[in-house]
């Protein structure tokens, strides 16, 4: 699976996750365009699609009368693999030098703070 995905392919994505049923293009199309005011032509959600799909983050079934367009992944998995991958290519894969970073420019909420150190102690 491809790392890099535009906020386009996000964007789509992000539809399909919404969903509990595979979606048909014409669902895709309609949300991007009616729902997110997208002025994309057939072709550019066409391409967004084949993208997604060449990537692995979609499967396409086309065993139907439309081609029906599904998620390959969870946003859960999407999103975790995504942070893992900014923390070892920017944090050199320590989960401290991120929370050090992160941490350096906000402050933690008191009960922000127990939460993560009940996460921290289950790990």
């Amino acid at each position: 699976m491809h790392d890099d995905i535009s906020e386009s392919e996000l964007l789509i994505l992000e539809y399909l996750w919404s969903r509990d049923t595979p979606a048909k293009f014409s669902e895709i199309m309609k949300y991007c365009c009616e729902t997110e005011g997208k002025e994309w032509k057939k072709q550019t959600i066409n391409t967004f699609l084949s993208r997604l799909a060449q990537k692995g983050f979609i499967i396409v079934d086309k065993n139907h009368i439309r081609a029906l367009y599904s998620p390959a992944l969870t946003a859960t998995d999407y999103y975790q693999s995504l942070a893992c991958k900014i923390i070892d290519k920017s944090y050199k894969g320590s989960l401290k030098n991120f929370l050090c970073a992160f941490t350096g420019q906000h402050t933690l909420a008191k009960d922000e703070k127990e939460e993560l150190l009940d996460y921290i102690e289950r790990l």
